[in-house]
């Protein structure tokens, strides 16, 4: 009896763990299906329309090549033994730190190395698709145990229009396909806190945290809502000490990354940008509702709407689509029947306000009324939240919009199963009506951008065996210019060639810094701003600029490129550097004019020099006899004179008094050394010996009288209401060093 009660027991268990490997099975080929089937709509819907040559061609335009540069850096440092997390190749000598995406260039660095850059970021590009469809098919699997629901609520998470409007070039907002992943493990531990979903929940939001600091700051704030929300369970003894492992192991997994980013919050102001860039790029209300402008059937029409809006189309294209809110609509209406955890709904309410920025925008308007009213909304605190400040962009809080719109989708899909016959059929039938609509409403061709041809001359000089910098003008000054998106383009690509370090970069969070580096130098100040550095302040010089730019900074190569400087520029700088020169046209689209450093070798110059800017007291530049550069002072005025040894010298100037003769008076370093009756008839020499110390210098200059307002003045019948006493120009400092 008990040898037969045994193998009834032996038998049971036998049944039951077939029954478990089967139902393991199973799952795991339906887990396989839907990815193959993603894979496939990614093809269907990102790539067929465009069929470009993955080698030739990058999915998106502009700063594509920006992030194609990254995954070469990427590859390049690690390949050559060299910290990957700081880019010495540009913003020489500085460098730049790679505060954000760091684990996608790390991932795909051997695709990198074996395909090269270009056809590593389109599969990166591809793979955000894929990945984000499959999962958010397995945490919808999780949440309804329904693969016909997960299987759509993963349609619409892939290829929602945001994804495609970021891919247009934006690495930090496109890459979402880790959001579903952690959320799964972050549920999971709550459901069953096992060590591997605890350290699963931390992997996914350090990899999401080093993919995109905007999507982790996003996850963040979701996880404190998710947490609050259950705050009796989250702060009980039993599970309390598994959310400080879980915050714990996130920050030591994502700690390189975070090291970055804290440093530069720290001592970058640039990291943030003003209250106006928050507003500009806010969501539209009416965007919600519009079509993408990027969808094939229904562009010409979404066009003329986006038009009206702020922001740009990789920011502001956030359509829901008709068919998901029509489906949220059913799942929010079942979910709060059922009376089940508000946290999600909470999300979506909070992050869909978020996205809004922090005043309403509706067809492109944000001023209502005649009075010029805005309505504020509760988006205007992220500009003043630590961390919620680098999302400097709120449209961009539509990745998690259309996260919880995909899930109530799922709940409105889940419901609508429950009033129809239970058949697989129906279930099929239903999801590919459904699928098609989504599909259909979500079409997008995005634009493509073929790689730029590079000129011989960096073939020739790959072969150089030098690191030494080259300077590339015009110098990439900052993303916000456009001009710099196209120079940029070239530059970034023909590096990867050359390999050779670029003074100057591409990244606005470093662009001002590098600036101020190169004003402080007279001849980096020069090739930077080219005709603009003219000023009435003329710094003195006795030495041949490519002899400098070779023993000072090492530099081998000066390139001007033709087609990105206007005549005047092109013409100052040939006359500046000189006509010891090759040309390369090997390219039509970017003629070249190279100096060779070293054939300036020979030149004997002078290593005294100084470099003037001018202060505060100042007003506008102003021509005079059509080409002298001029400004007006008000009472005073002061001049910065960095100087690299003690020096005796004459401060010369030419000047002019407002109306009335005035009594001019020179300052060095708080020491007085002259004073001169300036006439108001015309402009007189003034010359005054003075001293300057090595390092900073202020110039003083001083009106007795002070300045007047031709406003002020009746008989001139002037409007100007600023305040002039004394003009200036031809500001000359003649220095020479002190014998010691």
């Amino acid at each position: 009896m008990i040898s037969e009660m045994k193998y009834n027991i032996f038998s049971c268990n036998r049944k039951m763990l077939k029954y478990k490997v089967t139902e393991y099975i199973k799952s795991k080929k339906i887990n396989l299906l839907a990815l193959g089937l993603y894979t496939i709509l990614t093809y269907l819907m990102v790539y067929l329309p465009v069929s470009i040559n993955l080698n030739q061609t990058y999915l998106g335009h502009a700063e594509v090549v920006y992030w194609s540069h990254y995954f070469w850096w990427f590859d390049y440092a690690i390949t050559n033994f060299i910290n990957p997390l700081n880019n010495s190749m540009v913003f020489y000598p500085i460098g730049m730190d790679l505060v954000d995406s760091i684990f996608p260039a790390f991932l795909f660095t051997p695709i990198t190395h074996i395909f090269g850059s270009v056809i590593s970021y389109n599969l990166y590009v591809l793979s955000t698709f894929v990945l984000a469809g499959y999962g958010m098919f397995l945490l919808s699997k999780y949440l309804f145990e329904d693969s016909y629901i997960a299987f759509v609520t993963g349609i619409i998470f892939a290829f929602f229009p945001f994804h495609f409007g970021a891919s247009l070039s934006h690495v930090h907002t496109f890459s979402i396909m880790w959001i579903p992943f952690f959320v799964l493990f972050f549920f999971k531990t709550y459901k069953n806190p096992t060590k591997s979903n605890i350290i699963l929940s931390s992997l996914f939001f350090s990899i999401n945290a080093l993919t995109s600091w905007t999507v982790a700051v996003m996850l963040a704030l979701f996880c404190a809502i998710y947490m609050l929300s259950n705050w009796k369970f989250t702060f009980s003894k039993k599970f309390f000490p598994k959310i400080v492992i879980f915050a714990i192991l996130s920050l030591c997994f994502m700690s390189p990354g975070l090291y970055l980013i804290m440093k530069n919050m720290l001592v970058n102001e640039n990291m943030f940008l003003g209250l106006n860039n928050f507003i500009h790029y806010s969501a539209d209300l009416l965007g919600f509702v519009t079509p993408s402008p990027l969808h094939p059937l229904f562009e010409d029409f979404s066009n003329e709407v986006y038009s009206q809006f702020t922001g740009n189309y990789s920011e502001n294209i956030v359509f829901i689509g008709y068919s998901v809110i029509l489906l949220s609509a059913f799942g929010i209406y079942s979910y709060i029947k059922k009376k089940l955890d508000k946290s999600i709904l909470f999300c979506l309410i909070i992050f869909f306000v978020l996205s809004l920025g922090p005043v309403l925008h509706v067809f492109g308007t944000y001023y209502f009324t005649d009075h010029n009213l805005t309505v504020m909304l509760p988006g205007i605190l992220t500009k003043y939240l630590p961390f919620f400040n680098m999302i400097r962009v709120p449209s961009r809080y539509d990745i998690m919009v259309m996260f919880f719109f995909s899930i109530f989708a799922g709940y409105g899909l889940k419901y609508i199963f429950e009033k129809i016959p239970r058949s697989k059929s129906n279930k099929l039938i239903i999801c590919c009506i459904i699928s098609l609509v989504i599909l259909f409403e979500f079409m997008a061709v995005l634009p493509t951008q073929d790689v730029k041809d590079t000129p011989d001359f960096y073939y020739s000089f790959q072969q150089d065996d030098n690191t030494n910098p080259i300077i590339e003008i015009p110098i990439i000054r900052s993303p916000l210019d456009s001009a710099s998106v196209h120079i940029m383009i070239h530059y970034y690509e023909y590096q990867k060639v050359h390999q050779k370090p670029m003074m100057g970069g591409y990244f606005n969070r470093v662009n001002p810094v590098y600036a101020e580096f190169m004003n402080n130098d007279s001849v980096l100040k020069t090739v930077f701003q080219g005709k603009r550095n003219i000023d009435i302040a003329k710094d003195s010089l006795s030495f041949a600029p490519l002899a400098y730019l070779k023993l000072n900074h090492g530099v081998s190569h000066v390139i001007l490129h033709k087609k990105y400087l206007d005549q005047e520029d092109l013409n100052f700088l040939l006359s500046y550097l000189g006509d010891d020169y090759i040309m390369d046209n090997s390219v039509a689209t970017d003629p070249l004019i190279i100096y060779n450093t070293s054939s300036a070798s020979g030149q004997s110059f002078s290593v005294n020099n100084y470099v003037m800017s001018l202060d505060n007291g100042w007003h506008g530049l102003e021509y005079r006899e059509g080409s002298i550069p001029t400004r007006w002072m008000s009472n005073n005025a002061s001049i910065i004179v960095n100087s690299n040894e003690n020096n005796e010298a004459n401060l010369k100037f030419r000047a002019h008094s407002f109306y009335k003769p005035r009594t001019l008076k020179i300052y060095v370093n708080n020491d007085f050394y002259g004073q001169q009756i300036i006439p108001s008839t015309g402009f007189v020499n003034v010359s005054t010996p003075i001293n300057i110390n090595k390092g900073e210098n202020i110039i003083l200059l001083h009106v007795v009288e002070g300045s007047d307002r031709p406003c002020d003045i009746p008989e001139l019948n002037n409007g100007d209401s600023r305040n002039l006493s004394i003009e200036i120009q031809n500001v000359t400092v003649d220095a020479h060093k002190v014998n010691e």
